[in-house]
């Protein structure tokens, strides 16, 4: 009976390196959960730039905050806007191709990438273009693509 009752207690009593294996485990889930859940969203360009002030616009955009959006804009147009009915912009992805800068104006070509959705599929992807004017030594959007057009006269970058 001793035997017994011996042979029940080191079998109920876990093995340590399994349990060794179970936490490494655990742990690299962790980290990594912690990395997806971290990551940033794409870095910030320096707003006083026509790449920032796109960046900053289309942001505001994104956000429906249309008052902030505003504020990018170049004085004539704000000043003359008729509000036009913004898209729902969801998963927005913008990448800037180039930027030229002639004196007081400037063209930030983009790419813009839409869908994908939550189990992957088609995107749609087209190249757009904002105008920007400086006024008082800031950027200031003039034009920009059509999904991202806030006011009628704002007209549509190239």
């Amino acid at each position: 009976m001793s035997d017994d009752v011996l042979m029940e207690s080191h079998a109920a009593r876990p093995d340590r390196t399994l349990i060794a294996i179970l936490s490494i485990i655990a742990a690299i889930v962790v980290i990594a959960l912690v990395v997806v859940f971290t990551r940033g969203g794409p870095a910030d360009v320096d707003p006083t730039t026509p790449e920032g002030v796109v960046q900053s616009y289309s942001r505001a955009m994104v956000a429906s905050d249309y008052n902030t959006a505003q504020d990018f804009l170049a004085s004539d147009v704000r000043e003359n806007c008729e509000r036009a009915e913004p898209n729902a912009i969801e998963g927005l992805r913008m990448t800037v191709t180039s930027s030229t800068v002639n004196g007081d104006t400037a063209v930030v070509r983009v790419t813009m990438e839409y869908g994908g959705g939550t189990f992957g599929g088609s995107n749609y992807s087209y190249d757009g273009a904002f105008s920007l004017v400086q006024e008082d030594r800031l950027w200031k959007v003039q034009t920009s693509p059509y999904e991202l057009t806030l006011c009628y006269d704002q007209g549509l970058g190239e």
